[in-house]
């Protein structure tokens, strides 16, 4: 679809403000290369003062497969303008997906990012973080995440008012008895287990990646229930521990978890699920030690990712997609809305339709809180075009009338 297309399907609220960051009015730098052309994932976070950094995947026909990348672009004028674009992180045979940009200090950057074959979808990562002590401009790493976390999907991170940091993370465990991931054309060896032959889907040889992705998308979510938790440091970041075990029987895909602290310390989380219709919830009164069994919560949810943040007037501000599912398959992304609540989300006294979109899913707003501009600042994609939004943050309910 053309951004002309968008145009005539697409309504964005009045006092928001929005630019394109990619591609931007040039179109993609690989038109021509017969990669597909394809984003996902923005990420919005100030670095240090007047620095901002906005990360985002592409590259490959979609995600998770071979050939994703990370691109970065930075803003040293607290984003009126923006550096061209560029490659920040890049394997050589494995998708990469850089999920959090992790910031407990000014001009100090925790870049969370996971790789990844396109046959086992996300079931077998591999966990690593690099670190920027100048906002961005040189990195240490990829390292592994200190203490043994290995096979995580990072989500946002926050520092607890007392101290320690908390960042949500989720994760595949093999249930099923697929033990095998599919293959394309016979196996050099049989599977066994045992005096038993486990069950193996083989596809064509010469299956192309659709068909493959598809494939795999299929095995994982038959054969592995995802689940939830956090990893935690007391350290600034030195060493983690992993803690939590938030899983269902039925729905049991939870996923991308995101947390936020309340105003009396808990820590509250909510998580997407793949099928069910609605966020679920779980919070933690220690300081992310244990953690409270997940239930179901009144929010619709697409199966989409969230965004949690909270002010320093103790409200708290989620950016999601007020949509649920039928239970069965996937929901659409629309609209992309903002709730605010300022009772520690016992109940939603703002909410607002950011943007409507007849046509396109609406994805993964990402950003945080400028307090001094009073401003929510993020960033969101269509799955073509990452863009950054501003809306006010002292929105009143006459204002979304």
């Amino acid at each position: 679809m053309s951004d002309a297309t968008s145009a005539k399907t697409r309504t964005i609220h009045p006092l928001a403000r929005q630019y394109e960051l990619w591609p931007g009015p040039q179109g993609y730098p690989w038109a021509d290369s017969g990669i597909r052309l394809w984003t996902r994932e923005g990420i919005l976070r100030r670095v240090a003062a007047g620095r901002l950094m906005c990360t985002w995947t592409t590259g490959g026909f979609s995600e998770p497969t071979d050939g994703n990348f990370t691109m970065v672009s930075y803003s040293d004028d607290d984003g009126r303008t923006w550096m061209p674009p560029r490659v920040l992180f890049r394997h050589t045979h494995r998708g990469l997906f850089t999920t959090e940009l992790f910031v407990p200090r000014e001009g100090e950057v925790h870049a969370f990012l996971q790789t990844y074959k396109l046959g086992v979808w996300m079931t077998q990562l591999n966990s690593y973080r690099a670190i920027s002590r100048d906002g961005g401009r040189t990195w240490a790493g990829p390292h592994s995440i200190p203490g043994g976390i290995h096979n995580v999907w990072v989500n946002q991170g926050i520092v607890h008012s007392s101290g320690r940091w908390v960042i949500p993370v989720s994760w595949a465990e093999q249930m099923g008895d697929e033990w095998c991931e599919p293959t394309a054309g016979a196996p050099p060896m049989t599977p066994q287990v045992g005096d038993r032959v486990p069950p193996l889907v083989q596809m064509p040889y010469g299956s192309d990646h659709p068909l493959i992705y598809r494939t795999a998308n299929a095995w994982a979510h038959r054969n592995h229930r995802y689940v939830v938790g956090a990893i935690l440091s007391d350290d600034q970041g030195a060493t983690f521990r992993l803690c939590g075990y938030l899983c269902h029987d039925a729905p049991r895909h939870f996923f991308e978890p995101k947390v936020v602290e309340l105003s009396d310390g808990t820590i509250a989380l909510l998580t997407r699920e793949i099928q069910d219709g609605w966020l679920w919830r779980s919070e933690s009164r220690d300081g992310g030690e244990t953690w409270a069994p997940l239930r179901r919560t009144d929010i619709p949810n697409p199966s989409s990712k969230v965004k949690l943040l909270r002010a320093r007037d103790g409200r708290i501000f989620l950016l999601h997609n007020p949509s649920g599912t039928d239970g069965q398959s996937w929901g659409r992304r629309n609209p992309l809305s903002l709730w605010i609540s300022d009772d520690d989300m016992r109940s939603w006294s703002i909410k607002v339709d950011l943007v409507t979109d007849s046509a396109r899913n609406l994805n993964y707003p990402d950003g945080y809180l400028d307090e001094e501009a009073r401003e929510l600042r993020f960033a969101w994609e269509d799955a073509y075009s990452v863009y950054i939004m501003h809306f006010p943050m002292d929105v009143t309910a006459a204002d979304v009338r």
